[in-house]
């Protein structure tokens, strides 16, 4: 295989945001709680791990968590959490187990993207702070950008399985999807969504999917019902839903795209 181009999905495969969301929203509910939040330790976190469930990308977590617990929402309390959250991100947030030196190696042969679902300016700040973004932009021989290989959309439609993501990344980058390689920790929306369009797929398992079982990947997939707008025999969906290989973490990669190249 002649590989022109490898895909990053972002969460749970360049960062692990499970560990650090829980260290920093811990923090976070417990200043609440000095600033005048009525409740309890465990039960504000509960509760606010509902509402995480519900929207995790909404805005407007601690404004509700304080509603909930106070009766109204009080500026200083929901300042005080917010405040917390924010400084925990610059001081806690750390990329993957080897990212850098995979992503330096990599970039030195391989065109690189990311292709994220999220609203993009929350995404591209995890780039920026986990000091990753300039392995997804390209530069010119003075140095200066010529683009950002950085696409992410959080408009219902266009998210992975969708192939909008990918497309858009084609009309910048100038790659074939058979000449490319997709990076991903879930069966569904990365495995599913690029072998769809004829890419070979890595599933990285680390993070908050690892455990997702193919049953949970395929009851996602099914309620999509424009990525299967006829029905979906279960023996095409395994196919597309089993990677090409898989790995415990990144240090893992260049052996799977060493493989994929004699192939």
């Amino acid at each position: 295989m002649k590989i022109d181009c490898i895909y990053f999905d972002l969460d749970s495969v360049l960062y692990l945001p499970d560990d650090f969301l829980t260290a920093t929203l811990k923090l976070s509910v417990r200043e609440m709680i000095l600033f005048g939040l009525k409740a309890s330790f465990d039960d504000a976190l509960a509760y606010l791990d509902s509402i995480r469930k519900e929207d995790a990308n909404a805005g407007d977590h601690f404004d509700r968590l304080c509603g909930h617990c106070n009766g109204e929402v009080d500026p200083i309390i929901v300042a005080a959490g917010v405040e917390k959250y924010r400084d925990s991100k610059h001081s806690n947030m750390m990329a993957a187990p080897h990212a850098q030196v995979v992503l330096s190696r990599l970039a030195a042969r391989y065109p690189l993207a990311v292709i994220s679902n999220g609203i993009p300016v929350k995404q591209a700040a995890k780039l920026v702070r986990l000091g990753l973004s300039h392995y997804f932009t390209r530069f010119d021989s003075s140095g200066n950008i010529l683009a950002r290989h950085f696409f992410a959309t959080y408009e219902a439609g266009r998210m992975k399985p969708a192939p909008y993501l990918w497309e858009e990344a084609r009309k910048v980058m100038g790659y074939e999807f058979a000449n490319s390689v997709m990076i991903g920790d879930r069966f569904w929306a990365d495995i599913l969504g690029a072998k769809r369009l004829g890419m070979r797929t890595v599933k990285v398992d680390q993070g908050g999917h690892s455990q997702e079982t193919w049953e949970e990947a395929y009851r996602n997939a099914v309620t999509i019902p424009e990525l299967f707008p006829e029905e979906i025999s279960r023996q095409e969906a395994d196919r597309l839903m089993t990677p090409d290989a898989t790995v415990k973490g990144l240090i893992e990669l260049e052996t799977v795209l060493a493989v994929f190249a004699r192939e």
